[in-house]
């Protein structure tokens, strides 16, 4: 992992009792309970994006062999 810097950010009170609450369940700092949830995140994020990619490759591919199927049955007829 590269350089940790640190930054200063406004949390509602309620959000800031789970990350204690998660920081003591875990033996974590604050820090490293929200860098991981900012990372599983991310994650989610990417997985998103890529589920959307395949679907629209889906639909194409799709599309495409329908295309290539009628071609085929032009040729043969």
């Amino acid at each position: 992992m590269g350089n940790k810097l640190k930054v200063t950010v406004t949390i509602e009170e309620a959000i800031v009792r789970e990350i204690d609450r998660a920081s003591k369940e875990h033996g974590e700092s604050r820090s490293r309970v929200i860098e991981r949830a900012i990372q599983q995140w991310k994650e989610r994020q990417l997985e998103k994006q890529l589920i959307e990619g395949y679907l629209a490759m889906a639909k194409e591919d799709a599309q495409t062999a329908e295309a290539n199927l009628a071609a085929g049955v032009e040729v043969l007829t």
